[in-house]
């Protein structure tokens, strides 16, 4: 499975390449600049070839050549130091293999593996055994309508079907309608209790599809209020994606959310 520290990591290295792009080139001023502190007062000077040591005075109408020295002395600077981040992040996403840990276990000869535990549990095992817990879900009214998705999951809307469907062509596990306690409510039966696999922490995400409907939207607020009150917040292990009658849900944005809080 994909690192979090990895995807940092490489998000890290493009933003400095960017910004390094951003640097100025082509011809720089030459010289050094000296500057002295007088009466609370900045003075520079030019140190060039031909000038002692002290340098030439830059009066206020040379200022623009001080400051073109000191802003190449800058740019050298950060160009540096952004060279340096660079390798050392190019060093730890070559050398850094957090599946190594896994690998340690599962790499082990059939004989040799029961007689091992592991310090932690493969992705693998973690997943199939997360995905297999055994529980009692919301039930179906009789002669309610059936929506299956691609997986054979019966869900309560067509809506859900494009949010269970995407979320298995991701390849996230999901519970549907997993019972939640939830203060201020009792139990809940979120839409789909997602597995960030990254993280191995859970994500709750409520479809409301009934927005039109005041009574509907009211109780949706106080839903997310009471989810808030125990540690699901929206935008973070809460994802909530709303329609009405005029304004249906898509595909596309569900990808969004996907992509967002998953990837």
């Amino acid at each position: 499975m994909a690192d979090q520290l990895i995807q940092i990591a490489n998000e890290r290295i493009q933003q400095l390449i960017e910004l390094k792009a951003k640097l100025p080139k082509g011809k720089q001023p030459t010289g050094r600049l000296r500057v002295i502190t007088n009466h609370d007062r900045s003075q520079y000077y030019l140190v060039d070839k031909g000038s002692n040591s002290n340098g030439k005075y830059l009066p206020r109408k040379e200022r623009r050549r001080a400051a073109a020295i000191a802003q190449r002395d800058y740019n050298a600077a950060v160009a540096s130091i952004i060279g340096r981040q660079i390798i050392a992040l190019n060093n730890l996403t070559e050398n850094y293999h957090p599946e190594e840990i896994d690998t340690a276990f599962t790499g082990l000869p059939p004989g040799r593996r029961p007689l091992v535990t592991p310090v932690r549990e493969p992705d693998e095992d973690f997943i199939a055994a997360w995905q297999h817990l055994p529980y009692t879900g919301k039930p179906f009214e009789i002669n309610a309508p059936e929506f299956f998705t691609n997986t054979g999951v019966r869900v309560r809307s067509k809506s859900e079907i494009i949010i269970a469907d995407a979320l298995d062509r991701a390849g996230i596990p999901y519970r549907y309608e997993f019972p939640a306690s939830i203060k201020g409510w009792g139990t809940l039966y979120p839409d789909f209790t997602c597995l960030d696999v990254r993280t191995r922490k859970e994500i709750i995400w409520e479809h409301f599809g009934l927005m039109g409907d005041t009574d509907y939207t009211e109780n949706a607020l106080q839903k997310i209020a009471h989810y808030a009150a125990s540690g699901y917040i929206l935008g973070k292990n809460l994802i909530a994606t709303f329609e009405s009658s005029t304004t249906p849900l898509s595909a596309k944005q569900v990808q969004g959310y996907i992509k967002a809080h998953f990837k």
